[in-house]
């Protein structure tokens, strides 16, 4: 029998062992990272077809952009820089509050991923140069409250144009098809469904009215098909694009936000059958609602079915994406223990609590746990620091990248749609949260009087009652213009 000492000593190498792991995984994930840089932003040339009108654009490269857009200067640029001196002089958030530089940028970040395109992509280096249709939806979305209606409607219907048959694909070629043979993703018609929701105002009076309700009732069915007699999805891979033998709250949380939506809308579309199918996807909302609450929601809101380790998907049970109803309390309990434990030391933080421990933050999990914290007045504080940390984070071209590595660094490609599309509703989430007069504070609104505005849908800014707010916060210090013109 190994003697006291003996198990001690082995124990102690297996430590030395775990040690130098990690140690490895950290030095090979900031590595990886580094190699997967692709330059300050992306701008526009002016060159056709579209696969030729944009270009990475490298920090020495910054001196050829017209100050402040996302555009090579030269003969080829005014229809370019018109178009983006339009959006930004629609925006009806405030470009210059204390969030005006971070919205500002991710608003042109999303539009050099989306003009002139056939639908908008995740980003412009080869690997991400597809639409996923998580992220269109969330660039529909974003457009929307960007006041570009007519850009959130031409995203729907390119979605319309995208998913037929009878799955959802993980990603998409802008022209239509697939680039490979990824396994379908069902979160992806609760995205599509969710969205359609969010910009319903805008397409159902558009002549993209019929394809886009085609595609809900197509997304609704697909939904309403995946759910079980338990009343839970079937497990399919979700954001994080990994196989997922287990159901994952990725995957079950935007079905569930996607029904919810659909309810809504098909209720307003009105046509032969849609009461119906609108009636059941609310049954089978409320269904799957309860069953998350019974499994997830009593293990703390771990990432997969069965296991205690939770991630940024916790985000999708809450505004934005939806009331969080009476799970409310728990939800938010769950994230602020999750963020805790998914903390950088740069930071930001990781997609969840046992993921690779390289250092590296990922931006689209930094937003979306800032557009959560900004739809509670209790965390405010946080969301402020989040979206401060993200604005600070910023390449030198002024885009979004995809990481933040331990150091510092930008890493992955720059601009990401998700990352940017998610920053604005976490900007405006934040904005209809705060009380008229507060640094901040949306627009008031503009209905006439005595006459309704639009009946929100579930998780839009107004949706539901605003908590009280905390004393208001001084601003964040200015931070020093980058090169790429007013931050």
């Amino acid at each position: 029998m190994p003697s006291r000492r003996s198990l001690l000593a082995g124990g102690g190498g297996l430590l030395a062992l775990g040690l130098t792991a990690a140690g490895n995984d950290h030095r090979d994930g900031q590595r990886r990272a580094r190699e997967l840089s692709f330059g300050a932003t992306v701008a526009t040339t002016g060159e056709q077809p579209w696969r030729a009108s944009r270009r990475n654009v490298s920090v020495g490269e910054l001196g050829l952009l017209v100050r402040g857009r996302r555009t090579i200067d030269g003969p080829l640029a005014a229809e370019a820089v018109d178009a983006q001196d339009a959006l930004l002089a629609g925006v009806p958030l405030d470009l210059d509050g204390p969030h005006g530089g971070l919205l500002t940028q991710a608003a042109l970040d999303l539009w050099v991923l989306s003009w002139g395109l056939p639908v908008a992509v995740a980003g412009w280096e080869g690997r991400w140069r597809y639409a996923w249709p998580r992220d269109t939806a969330h660039v529909a979305v974003a457009l929307q409250a960007l006041g570009d209606a007519p850009g959130a409607v031409r995203q729907m219907h390119a979605l319309s144009r995208l998913v037929v048959g009878d799955h959802v694909e993980a990603r998409y070629l802008p022209d239509g098809g697939t680039p490979d043979g990824r396994h379908p993703q069902s979160d992806g018609m609760g995205w599509v469904l969710w969205s359609a929701g969010r910009t319903v105002d805008d397409w159902l009076g558009s002549s993209a009215r019929d394809d886009v309700a085609a595609l809900v009732r197509r997304c609704a069915r697909l939904a309403l098909g995946q759910v079980r007699a338990s009343g839970l999805p079937r497990p399919s891979p979700d954001y994080w694009e990994v196989d997922a033998p287990r159901l994952t709250l990725g995957t079950a949380a935007p079905i569930l936000v996607g029904l919810e939506h659909a309810e809504l809308v098909l209720a307003r579309l009105g046509g032969e059958g849609d009461l119906e199918l609108a009636d059941r996807c609310g049954q089978v909302a409320r269904r799957l609602e309860t069953a998350m609450i019974e499994v997830f929601g009593a293990a703390g809101w771990p990432r997969q079915r069965g296991r205690l380790s939770r991630d940024a998907s916790i985000a999708f049970m809450l505004p934005p994406y939806r009331a969080a109803g009476r799970a409310e309390e728990s939800l938010r309990s769950a994230l602020e223990s999750a963020s805790r434990r998914m903390a950088r030391s740069n930071g930001g933080y990781a997609p969840g609590e046992d993921w690779r421990g390289d250092g590296v933050a990922w931006t689209p999990e930094v937003a979306l746990l800032a557009g959560a914290w900004a739809s509670s007045a209790d965390s405010h504080d946080e969301a402020r620091d989040a979206l401060g940390w993200l604005a600070v984070h910023r390449t030198r071209g002024g885009s979004l990248p995809e990481k933040i590595l331990h150091d510092g660094a930008s890493a992955g490609p720059a601009p990401l749609a998700w990352t940017a599309a998610v920053c604005v509703l976490a900007v405006e989430t934040l904005a209809a949260t705060t009380p008229q007069g507060q640094p901040g504070a949306a627009p008031a609104p503009s209905s006439p009087p005595g006459q309704p505005g639009p009946e929100p849908v579930p998780g839009s800014p107004g949706s539901s009652p605003a908590q009280p707010a905390p004393p208001a916060q001084p601003s964040p210090p200015a931070q020093p213009a980058p090169p790429f013109g007013p931050a």
